[in-house]
């Protein structure tokens, strides 16, 4: 039985696979399966330049289509040279898609509820600044005072004495709070204290508090220090102005303690 190029172009029409020749710059073929997909008869794209067809975004190494009421999403394969032009096979990756999507989203879902330091066990950046924005938004409601404390330990050595430090400090602070404050790690190195109902002289007195314990901070000798920053919230301060105060604060108050 011989196999004729009508043969092969019947089967390839009727094939789920999406199929587009072109002879330089223009449509040398395309089987029923694309045309069904642009919306358009067959005959429509036959020696027409790409450029000035629909077809034209079918470069794309993904394409998207809309399709059966939905979205379809298409990967691009390319076969080049032929003997007189070349071929373009798109396969439906629309299944693939929609996990990738789906994963995705559970990965955002994931991430969002995890509000735990791995180290500490305290509040993590993201869960520390949600907190803090809602008592701003409280303090700009009641016009309550809120203040916050940031304080940033520079500690030398391996990652395990600073993970032990770490969870030393962390645990004494948390001894130290009222049960309406609130602590959490901004990074790795630096805590951020949340001190609602709580005034700017107040928060740098329970500071200096903190950091005279020299039995919370076990540092060796020469070890390592803490720099710490106190700022209030004022009325027309958001979270970046908050955050970004106590930060300047902090630059100028380098703690002389465990130095």
């Amino acid at each position: 039985m011989i196999v004729t190029l009508d043969d092969l172009s019947i089967a390839l029409d009727k094939a789920p696979l999406a199929v587009l020749v072109l002879q330089g710059e223009r449509i040398a073929w395309l089987n029923q399966t694309l045309a069904d997909l642009a919306h358009r008869p067959k005959g429509e794209f036959i020696g027409q330049p790409l450029t000035k067809t629909v077809l034209d975004r079918w470069r794309e190494d993904l394409v998207e289509v809309a399709a059966d009421g939905g979205r379809r999403w298409f990967q691009r394969q390319h076969v080049q040279p032929l003997e007189h032009g070349e071929a373009h096979y798109f396969l439906d990756v629309t299944e693939q898609h929609h996990l990738k999507e789906t994963v995705a989203a559970l990965q955002n879902r994931l991430q969002a509820l995890e509000t735990r330091d791995p180290v500490t066990g305290l509040q993590n950046r993201r869960a520390i600044l949600r907190e803090l924005d809602r008592q701003i938004s409280r303090s700009r409601r009641y016009d309550n005072p809120l203040s916050v404390i940031r304080l940033t330990l520079e500690i030398p050595g391996d990652a395990e004495r600073r993970h032990q430090l770490l969870r030393t400090i962390s645990q004494s602070l948390k001894d130290k709070l009222r049960w309406a404050d609130e602590i959490g790690m901004l990074d790795d190195h630096t805590f951020l204290l949340v001190l609602p109902e709580t005034g700017l002289e107040d928060a740098r007195e329970l500071a200096v508090k903190l950091l005279s314990d020299r039995a919370a901070f076990q540092f060796r000798d020469g070890e390592g220090r803490v720099r710490y920053g106190v700022a209030a919230w004022h009325k027309g301060d958001d979270l970046r102005k908050l955050l970004r105060r106590v930060e300047q604060d902090q630059e100028i108050n380098l703690s002389a303690l465990l130095s």
